[in-house]
């Protein structure tokens, strides 16, 4: 059976600029304790974008969608971004060179929805649902 996050919680989650990591840590509460724990576990990020988060979140759906979809619907927020601070790193001026870049090192999209609170994107080389072992 797959690991879902469907109606867990998110506990927290970290950002590692410099290995290019991001981990949500989430729990599922509702069978009761123990909880069941599962981070979410990103690697090879080229950039993300949370809003909303509520310090109380709660995961509806993390599904993997095309990375295209992700920079198409953003281009004019990469644009700027570039433009201001350089964010995303991977946009290299137009919107044909930075999915030639992201494709040349497969990195998909994930879109994180929300029941409660925070959602958002990561566009990653990998994401893996990670099951905390009980001690």
């Amino acid at each position: 059976m797959p690991i879902s996050v469907h109606d867990n919680t998110i506990l927290g989650y970290e950002v590692s600029c410099e290995g290019r990591e991001i981990c949500i840590r989430t729990e599922y509460r509702d069978k009761g304790a123990p909880f069941e724990r599962t981070n979410i576990n990103f690697s090879g990020v080229e950039a993300y974008e949370f809003v909303y988060d509520c310090m109380g979140n709660i995961i509806f759906r993390l599904e993997d969608v095309p990375s295209e979809d992700i920079v198409k619907e953003n281009q004019a927020k990469f644009e700027e971004g570039f433009r201001l601070s350089g964010w995303p790193r991977f946009w290299k001026g137009s919107l044909d060179e930075a999915l030639n870049f992201l494709k040349t090192r497969s990195i998909r999209g994930f879109r994180l929805s929300s029941s409660y609170g925070m959602s958002g994107w990561v566009l990653a080389a990998e994401m893996r649902l990670v099951m905390e072992t009980k001690g």
